[in-house]
Parts: C-alpha cells; sequence; structure tokens
C-alpha cells in the first residue's frame, strides 16, 4: 500500500529560546497508511540563544528526518516551503515599567502632537468664529463647541482604530492592522532571504 503524507507549513511560529520544536508545531500533517503520531513527534529544532531572533526550517530539511521512520513514504507538499522560527526569550518583571514609560511617552507624544495641530490651523479662532456665526455673540472659550468636539476627536480615534481596549467594533481590520501587516510580511521576506545564507541550524534528537 502506498504511504503518503501531506504536509503544508506554517508560515512562522513563535517559541522560547530554550525549547524543542516538534514537526506538529509548524506543519499539518495529513496522510494515509503512515504513523502519524510518531511523525508529528520529530524534533526538528532546539532554539538556542546563538540563533538570534530568527531562524528558517526548509521543508527539504524535513524530509531526510521523516524517512527515517517511514522509508518508502511519498510526500505531497501543499503551500510555502519554508517556516519562520521566531524566538522569544522570557518575560522580563520589569516589562510592566517599561509599559507605562511607552504608553506615557506615546500619551504625550500624542497630545502635543494634536496641541500643535490645532495651533498651526488656528482651531480656537475658528471655532471662535463659527460660534459667532451661529449665536451672533462673542465668546473667547465657545464650550458649547468645543467640548462635543473633543469628544468627538476621541471617538472617531476610537473608530478609527476599530478597536476599544481588547473589544473589537466589527471585523474589518483597521488601517493600522493593515499596515502592521504588510510590515510583518516585508520582515518576514527579509528574514527567508537572509536566514538562508545562513549554516542550517535543524537538530534532531538522534545526532
Amino acid at each position: 500500500m502506498n504511504k503518503v503524507l501531506y504536509i503544508k507549513l506554517l508560515n512562522r511560529i513563535v517559541v522560547q529560546v530554550g525549547k524543542r520544536v516538534h514537526l506538529e508545531e509548524i506543519a499539518r500533517l495529513q496522510g494515509s497508511n503512515v504513523d502519524l503520531a510518531q511523525i508529528k513527534k520529530i524534533i526538528v529544532h532546539e532554539s538556542k540563544k546563538e540563533d538570534g531572533t530568527h531562524t528558517v526550517i526548509d521543508i527539504l530539511d524535513l524530509l531526510p528526518l521523516i524517512q527515517e521512520i517511514e522509508p518508502d513514504i511519498s510526500f505531497e507538499l501543499v503551500g510555502v516551503t519554508m517556516c519562520i522560527i521566531e524566538l522569544k526569550n522570557e518575560v522580563s518583571k520589569d516589562r510592566f515599567f517599561l509599559f507605562c514609560f511607552v504608553w506615557i511617552l506615546l500619551f504625550t507624544g500624542s497630545s502635543l502632537a494634536i496641541i500643535y495641530f490645532h495651533e498651526d490651523v488656528s482651531m480656537q479662532q475658528v471655532q471662535q468664529r463659527i460660534y459667532y456665526m451661529i449665536t451672533g455673540e462673542h465668546n473667547h472659550k465657545p464650550l458649547l463647541l468645543q467640548v462635543p468636539y473633543s469628544f468627538g476627536l476621541g471617538i472617531g480615534m476610537i473608530l478609527f482604530f476599530n478597536q476599544w481596549f481588547k473589544t473589537r467594533l466589527n471585523e474589518e481590520p483597521s488601517p493600522l492592522e493593515v499596515e502592521m501587516f504588510q510590515y510583518q510580511r516585508s520582515m518576514d521576506e527579509y528574514v527567508l532571504v537572509n536566514e538562508n545564507k545562513k549554516p542550517n541550524k535543524s537538530v534532531n534528537t538522534d545526532d
């Protein structure tokens, strides 16, 4: 009976440094007349600090490891032929303080950017002029316009980013998520090109 294994590699995974990566973690496997349980437990990589931040597993490096278990097996490859492994160190206890610092920095920077923009376009004078056109009265602090405008500015940012804390308003991706996706895809392409120039880092427990 023919032994056929269908392999679909994932584009990328994230693992902790020092963790052993099994085949089932980087690929979806389906087969006929093969021992999938044993194949899924094949160790394809052992992450180390020397690997840096990324390493790449090529499908050509996996086939010999599978053939050691099933010598007469044939393969059907689906999708990409390389998987990116992103290595993460253990989360530092000081991460909370770093988060607070970054949050304060971004909050201050964005606040100043909004203030500078409003000053540059003379927003206060514009609102004073609009108030005069509507009411016929001069008011140096037209709160009737400024308060709703302030709330509208915040609501507009929430609608733009399509998220309120961990709650999404709808399934449509926000412009920020689209840009992050484009950035991540460019990073993956860069990693695939440059990591392939390095020596093969795949390991097996039998080595």
